[in-house]
């Protein structure tokens, strides 16, 4: 921190600034530069700011040096000053629009231009939008070719992310205004135009990735449903970009392109079209998920608080409004094409057979997957909006404002409605339930003009299954056996008609209910009478119905199933043979199949339970699909092993059977010939002394089982220290003076015992099992490891003794135990007569 007091030195790019005629290329070979950039040197900025250095300083980054060494390390050097983000150098720039226009003329030359320099040119106006939002709107509406020169290198990725910048600055006061420019400029017509078919590839997927991108940055940007004031701020999603994408003329344009049966390049404009309608269905479905949402936590909110104005805020009247018909031309687009669709899952253009694995088979192509999943995301938002629980506002909308008749005869006390009393403390419960009447629903049925999106679905339903597409995806799903894509496709689709239908027949799904949540009792004398909503949602499950009995009965699935059972057992069989690729696809399918016929069976005329209780599907479901299920529901690596029986004891040492180590062993009596036995015991003597000993571990643990857990550790490590490796012959001096303090110490915390727990001996009732033949064989063990008996509690005299007498290893620790009371001070024993030092605990 010397620079603080002035003791820094002099940097090399001040010394090259105070010298006269200093140029920008002399500035680029400073190492430093970078770094007194981001210290805002006040010489450099003020010599950065100059017309003719801001000038060299943009020309750097568009003209092409042909200096190789030049090439990339100035044009880097100057988009790196600009991003330091000096605000002097990015307002000089802005104050001169003439450095801006020659700055734009990178856009002016001939595809394709300089990645690097489209990139710098990119990050240099993002930076200067950053500072100076509303001047560069200003400099961007004043360019009358601007926005047509960045189409035209639309294909750039760095250009392509300019432009998604330019509508991003909507989002801020400085620039709002621009998304309405840009529509008037026709962005929305001019990407669509390059969706052509007779256009390459390569053409469409840009456009296709931009329109993306716009659709994208056009939901993020939408701010709250309602201002600070409680005007609604953006009633629907998107902006006016999007709206124009979705009108009809924009729809009919792009669906025009996608069924053109004479392009070369139909196939990719179709796979591009349709991957645009599926964004804008997607972002459809999530403005009504948070809609719905909203309205959960207002209910929630309002059963818990007792004050009107916690309640939070209802998706509001106009939200509603522009979600119910905020996708009518395009579905009305979808609905008039539905048979060129079909059409195309049977006949795909330019199909060749083509060599595979499997052989010489034709594929299915992108045509029909993309034909696919778009029908899949229809069914998909049928499923979201006929089982939402905003179904009632989005089909009749809210109910009119209640008016009451003054004295006067004018119109006037009129009652607030539900999301505006959610701001106020005055309205009751009772005007509310009232207003939710059946009455007041037809009324706000009749008030509403023209189709929702209720009945576009209703109407796509019905010409699926005139044009059996259903059946249609159900052929290529069992043709294409290893295609997984189009296998989650397709059980897609079955799950949702079917989880649909179970939905709106079921009554009890759709009764009217209030801004609470709770249910509306009827009035009485009006309980037999079908409220609009009953009456909406029975017409949509009898739409549903056929689409249910066109996949069982036309497209034949649990047949289907079964055959491909069959098949697949038979490949299964054979050499090398696997199973079918769309076999787990199945389970589902058959799942879904299961749980309809559990619900809805009795719904179905004679022709759906004739093949569901059809042998071969009943053999196929408790044989097959059964044993499957359970397999699958088994963990993985099989059983997880418990705590009980003989695996909790697993690994486990019996330590009522286990000598402690280091202590004698019980003194043997002596037989004839000079043999040392132990004394036969009966099995009822063990017995007793098992249940003694358990009763004994039973009351320490009871009485006090910190202490007898506390004492058989302090046993276990005194054991493990006598136990270790390096006693005996193997030791040192210096290891067995070492030793000796360590088992001096822990034998004086065992000196502690308060409950007569004998460290040496813990269990002294125990009578030894060693049999006559073991101490035969115990005594041609040789001297050495005889050794390892000796304890450091034995007196040595008498030990030299008994070794002398006898080699017994046996003999010798019946001595060593009969000597316990000895003094821990005695002297070693004699190395030359035991052959081992004394070891030290």
């Amino acid at each position: 921190m010397f620079w603080r007091f002035g003791f820094s030195p002099a940097s090399n790019v001040d010394a090259l600034l105070e010298k006269e005629g200093v140029t920008l290329e002399e500035l680029f070979e400073e190492e430093e530069l970078l770094q007194e950039c981001k210290s805002h040197n006040s010489k450099l900025i003020e010599f950065l700011c100059r017309p003719e250095i801001l000038q060299q300083l943009l020309n750097t980054i568009i003209t092409e040096n042909p200096d190789e060494t030049k090439k990339f390390k100035y044009p880097y050097l100057a988009a790196e000053i600009f991003g330091c983000e000096i605000y002097a150098v990015s307002d000089a720039v802005i104050t001169q629009p003439n450095l801006l226009e020659s700055f734009w003329t990178l856009l002016d030359r001939p595809v394709p231009i300089h990645p690097l320099q489209a990139s710098y040119f990119s990050k240099v106006n993002g930076i200067l939008m950053q500072k100076k939002a509303g001047d560069m709107v200003e400099f961007v509406k004043s360019q009358t070719k601007s926005i047509s020169n960045i189409l035209l290198h639309v294909g750039n990725s760095s250009i392509a992310e300019l432009l998604l910048k330019i509508i991003s600055l909507e989002e801020i006061p400085e620039g709002q205004g621009i998304v309405p420019w840009l529509s008037q400029q026709g962005l929305i017509p001019s990407l669509v135009e390059r969706l052509d078919p007779n256009l390459d590839i390569e053409t469409h997927n840009t456009a296709a990735q931009t329109l993306l991108d716009i659709i994208a940055v056009s939901y993020q940007n939408v701010g709250p449903v309602e201002q600070e004031d409680g005007s609604p701020a953006n009633a629907g999603g998107g902006n006016s970009l999007v709206d124009e994408l979705k009108s009809e003329a924009m729809m009919r344009k792009i669906f025009g392109y996608m069924l053109d049966k004479t392009a070369p390049n139909a196939s990719s404009a179709l796979s591009s079209g349709v991957i645009i309608m599926i964004e804008l269905i997607r972002r459809y479905c999530s403005e009504i998920e948070q809609a719905e949402f909203q309205q959960h936590q207002f209910q929630t909110q309002m059963m818990q608080s007792t004050r009107v104005n916690e309640f939070g805020i209802m998706p509001t009247t106009e939200k509603m409004k522009s979600l119910s018909t905020d996708l009518n031309e395009l579905l009305k687009v979808i609905g008039e094409k539905v048979e060129d669709f079909s059409y195309l899952l049977e006949h795909p253009r330019n199909m060749q057979a083509t060599d595979t694995t499997l052989g010489r088979v034709i594929p299915l192509g992108s045509e029909r997957l993309r034909t696919c999943e778009l029908f899949a995301e229809i069914l998909h938002l049928q499923y979201l909006y006929f089982s939402s629980p905003l179904f009632e506002r989005l089909v009749f909308g809210d109910p009119p404002e209640e008016e009451e008749v003054g004295p006067d005869g004018k119109v006037g006390g009129e009652a607030e409605s539900v999301s505006a009393a959610a701001g106020t403390d005055a309205p009751s419960a009772e005007p509310v339930v009232d207003g939710l009447s059946n009455a007041v629903a037809e009324m706000s049925l009749k008030r509403l003009s023209g189709r929702n999106v209720a009945d576009e679905l209703s109407s796509i339903s019905e010409l699926l299954v005139n044009s059996k597409v259903l059946p249609m995806c159900l052929i290529l799903f069992f043709q294409f056996p290893w295609n997984n894509f189009l296998h989650s496709v397709v059980y897609d689709m079955i799950a949702k008609v079917f989880n649909t239908y179970s939905f709106t027949s079921q009554s009890s799904n759709f009764a009217p209910v209030g801004p609470d949540g709770n249910e509306i009792v009827p009035a009485p004398g009006e309980e037999g009478i079908l409220s609009p909503l009953e009456v909406k949602m029975k017409e949509v499950s009898v739409v549903f119905k056929k689409l249910v009995v066109s996949i069982l009965v036309e497209g034949k699935l649990t047949l289907r199933i079964t055959e491909a059972q069959r098949r697949n057992d038979f490949t299964v069989e054979q050499p090398k043979g696997v199973r079918l690729g769309y076999m787990g696809h199945l389970t589902y399918i058959s799942d879904e199949v299961t749980k309809l016929v559990d619900k809805c069976l009795e719904d179905f005329g004679p022709e759906v339970p004739e093949l569901i209780h059809s042998d071969e599907w009943q053999e196929y479901l408790t044989g097959v699909l059964k044993e499957t299920k359970d397999r699958d529901r088994q963990a993985l690596g099989g059983v997880r092993p418990t705590h009980t029986g003989q695996t909790a004891n697993f690994g486990k040492v019996d330590e009522t059977d286990m000598p402690p180590l280091g202590a004698a062993p019980p003194p043997k009596k002596e037989l004839g010939g000079g043999l040392h036995h132990s004394a036969p015991a009966t099995g009822n003597e063990s017995d007793e002394e098992e249940d003694e000993v358990g009763k004994g571990s039973d009351s320490l643990t009871a009485d006090g089982g910190d202490v007898a857990s506390d004492q058989m550790a302090r046993f276990i490590c005194q054991s493990i220290v006598n136990d270790f490796p390096d006693r005996g012959i193997l030791g040192d001096e210096s290891d067995d003076d070492e030793d000796e303090g360590l088992g001096e110490a822990i034998q004086d915390e065992l000196l502690f015992d308060e409950t007569g727990f004998d460290v040496d001996n813990p269990f002294p009732d125990k009578v030894s099992s060693i049999s006559f033949d073991e101490e035969s064989r115990a005594d041609s063990i040789d001297q050495s490891d005889s050794d390892s008996y000796i304890s450091k509690d034995v007196k040595p005299p008498a030990v030299a003794t008994s070794v002398q007498e006898s080699g017994s290893p046996l003999h010798k620790a019946v001595l060593t135990a009969e000597d316990d009371a000895v003094s821990d001070d005695g002297p070693a024993v004699d190395s030359g007569t035991a052959g081992v030092s004394t070891p030290s605990g």
